[in-house]
């Protein structure tokens, strides 16, 4: 039997799957066939991700069909995956974590200190809005949307002066040099599961499941769970202004993460730690510390 990996269609998400791909053939002696899913976020590139589910806009269509038999796997950017509603299907797989930073691209090449007053810097996600508001209040935000490529191209065209895409993004599509400068983490707090990818696997298909299991690094998958157990407590998905960053050193998990007003004017942070065989319980006592500090009413969760 061959397996199926249902995708999406863009550059990254064929980019992401045939690395999964070729990864599930070197283990089994014959590599997954890869089947396209148009999603609604890729029909709709206009609208507001929150407007019609945010994250959900990529992943919907593809549960759906995954649920129906079409396919066995679906890979998925970690970051877009919902943290509720995925009856039937199973996370099966987070391999080792690519790098979790966000960059800045600009037309002249500037790094974020050097863009003039007033440059027009455009971001569909409300994180990266809500920071960079907070860095550089002087700016002018506005919203874009589009794969990696289209937004690139906005800079260049002269639609916008800057965009923010994440580094792991960047670097999976071979053009990392089109960063201008790679903020810290400091600097812009990532987005729950940022950098990781997500390996879901119908809860009946026990092959696949056993094969992609094989793929998974402890380590990564309790950074992610504590980052996605925090975002949950809050009520929330990958469209609100907060940023998330566990990290495993020796079997400690540190936990980080920040919650900024959209006009980036008010800030929430806490930190945690702890074994990261306890990553779900220190990401859900973040996230009520979190929300006991105002949190929630910031992002209108509560």
């Amino acid at each position: 039997m061959t397996l199926r990996i249902g995708t999406r269609g863009s550059a990254l998400a064929l980019a992401q799957s045939r690395w999964v791909a070729a990864r599930l053939g070197a283990l089994l002696g014959k590599a997954p066939e890869i089947l396209i899913v148009r999603t609604t976020g890729d029909r709709d590139q206009t609208s507001e991700l929150a407007s019609f589910g945010g994250a959900g806009a990529f992943t919907s269509e593809i549960d759906r069909q995954q649920r129906d038999g079409a396919f066995e796997i679906s890979v998925h950017s970690l970051k877009d995956l919902p943290t509720e509603g995925r009856e039937g299907l199973v996370l099966a797989g987070v391999p080792s974590r690519a790098p979790v930073a966000d960059c800045l691209v600009t037309r002249d090449g500037l790094r974020l200190e050097a863009l003039p007053a007033g440059a027009v810097v455009g971001t569909g996600s409300a994180r990266r809005s809500a920071q960079l508001r907070r860095l550089r209040p002087d700016l002018t935000v506005t919203g874009i949307r589009g794969n990696v490529g289209t937004r690139i191209e906005h800079v260049r065209g002269g639609k916008v002066d800057a965009t923010l895409l994440a580094r792991a993004g960047l670097v999976r599509l071979g053009l990392a040099d089109e960063a201008a400068e790679t903020l810290t983490v400091q600097q812009m707090v990532p987005a729950a599961g940022q950098g990781a990818l997500a390996i879901v696997v119908h809860e009946d298909a026990h092959d696949a499941w056993a094969a992609v299991a094989r793929l998974d690094d402890p380590a990564t998958r309790a950074e992610v769970t504590a980052e996605r157990a925090t975002l949950a407590a809050l009520g929330g998905g990958c469209h609100l202004p907060m940023g998330v960053l566990g990290r495993v050193r020796d079997g400690l998990l540190t936990l980080c993460a920040r919650v900024v007003s959209p006009d980036g004017l008010e800030t929430i942070e806490e930190q945690g730690e702890g074994d990261q065989a306890s990553a779900a319980t220190i990401g859900a006592e973040l996230g009520e510390r979190l929300r006991a500090a105002g949190a929630a009413e910031l992002l209108g969760t509560a």
